[in-house]
């Protein structure tokens, strides 16, 4: 006890005096190590920064491609430090202890743990800049973030459209930041409903979101540092299959990048998605004609207006097998919103579309079936007014592009495909030379 309060009377001397050893001794910061969970290694970049109330923190991961995502509910009570990562559908908890120039410890999510070693680092110097934007369409207030190159350009820019749910900022923040590093100017923004944008994106529609994300595009031709004649699109899977009407919407489009964008209709892209979700193809054959019926029961009626009625019974006759999962509740907006896109037509606004555009698909993709899609596209844009399209796919990748891990392997943290994102910097830079 003696010797504890001795050390702990040291400590506080050190503080006061301003020693460089004492410094040490608080988490704020950078750090830099790995997370390891099952003998697979995650680099990552963390920092520390005190508040009135405590700490606060961010992680950055090229790997998995974020960059300053937030940590949540930080403690620190020497030599302890504790946070959390909140997920989509888990909670990741870090409990870790600090000793000098090293932070180590062990966490958890769900039912698996792992362990994490980070070193103290020295903070890198930055190489964009970041600035809070908001606009409006009609009454909605969209927040986002503009991820400026250094320099005083102007610059050619992007805007990154949304995918599927309550996407917010932070999902395309990473490749935003590689865009910038090249000299592009990235918008992202918080979807309706999500973040600190208002209205609520369960009950929008494709007029919506494209409305949401024409007034995107004119906030970033309106900034002094960018060129408003090269500003272009992205968007990936949802937001790569409006983005042709986005496109056709606003004629100052300078080019479009769709990943993962549907080449059919909205029901046959969905029971593609759904029967990859269930593995249709390795059940039996039993199995596989059960699921199939169930799955187009399913969109039949969300997409088609088909009665309620055979949905229910094609449910009763899987709901005891272990595949199956129980239809949304009727209150669900997967309903609503499902009917209200049915009628969607991506090709039709392909055919609209005049500006440079490039495709890019995973091999694997198991929501959108790549080579069909592609094609369907490419014959669209082509035969009607489009000046240029290119095509990128990468073997193995999937639906996010990324590599699945072995059959033989239980755990692996996710891997991005080699060649991406770089190629697709490399044509738009290309697309917005001028």
């Amino acid at each position: 006890m003696t010797l504890r309060l001795l050390l702990l009377g040291t400590l506080v001397v050190g503080l006061l005096s301003g020693s460089p050893v004492a410094a040490q001794q608080v988490p704020a910061g950078a750090w830099a190590g790995h997370w390891e969970r099952d003998n697979s290694i995650l680099p990552v970049e963390m920092t520390f920064s005190s508040t009135a109330s405590g700490y606060e923190g961010s992680f950055s991961s090229p790997q998995l491609r974020v960059v300053g995502i937030p940590l949540t509910r930080v403690r620190y009570k020497a030599p302890a430090l504790l946070w959390e990562i909140v997920g989509d559908n888990t909670t990741m908890a870090f409990e870790g202890t600090l000793r000098g120039d090293t932070l180590a410890g062990r966490f958890r999510e769900d039912t698996a743990s792992g362990t994490f070693t980070l070193i103290r680092a020295t903070s890198a110097e930055a190489s964009v800049r970041e600035d809070q934007v908001t606009f409006a369409n009609g009454s909605v207030m969209l927040s986002g973030t503009i991820v400026f190159p250094v320099g005083a350009g102007p610059f050619p820019g992007i805007v990154f459209l949304h995918g599927s749910g309550a996407e917010g900022r932070w999902a395309s923040r990473y490749l935003a930041h590689e865009f910038a590093r090249r000299g592009v100017a990235a918008l992202i923004y918080d979807k309706r409903g999500v973040g600190r944008s208002t209205g609520d994106w369960r009950t929008a529609s494709f007029v919506d979101l494209v409305g949401d994300a024409v007034a995107a595009v004119e906030a970033l031709r309106s900034q002094l540092r960018v060129a408003s004649d090269r500003v272009g699109i992205h968007g990936h899977s949802q937001g790569g299959t409006i983005a042709p009407w986005v496109a056709s919407k606003d004629q100052h489009v300078a080019f479009v990048v769709a990943s993962a964008a549907g080449g059919g209709s909205m029901a046959d892209m969905e029971i593609y998605s759904l029967d990859n979700s269930l593995d249709v193809r390795g059940l039996s054959a039993t199995d596989k004609d059960l699921a199939e019926r169930y799955v187009r029961a399913l969109v039949a009626t969300a997409y088609r207006g088909a009665p309620r009625s055979k949905l229910d019974a094609a449910w009763k006759r899987v709901q005891d097998r272990p595949w199956a999962f129980a239809p949304p509740p009727i209150s669900d907006p997967y309903w609503s919103f499902s009917r209200s896109i049915a009628t969607y037509d991506p090709l039709a606004m392909w055919r609209r579309v005049t500006a440079p555009a490039l495709l890019l698909y995973g091999e694997g993709d198991e929501r959108v079936p790549p080579r069909s899609s592609a094609a369907r596209i490419a014959q669209a844009y082509l035969g009607a007014h489009g000046q240029r399209l290119d095509v990128i796919f990468f073997p193995k990748a999937d639906h996010t592009f990324r590599l699945r891990p072995g059959a033989s392997q239980q755990f692996a943290w996710p891997r991005t495909v080699p060649g991406y994102p770089t190629s697709m910097i490399d044509w738009v830079l290309h697309a917005a030379a001028k």
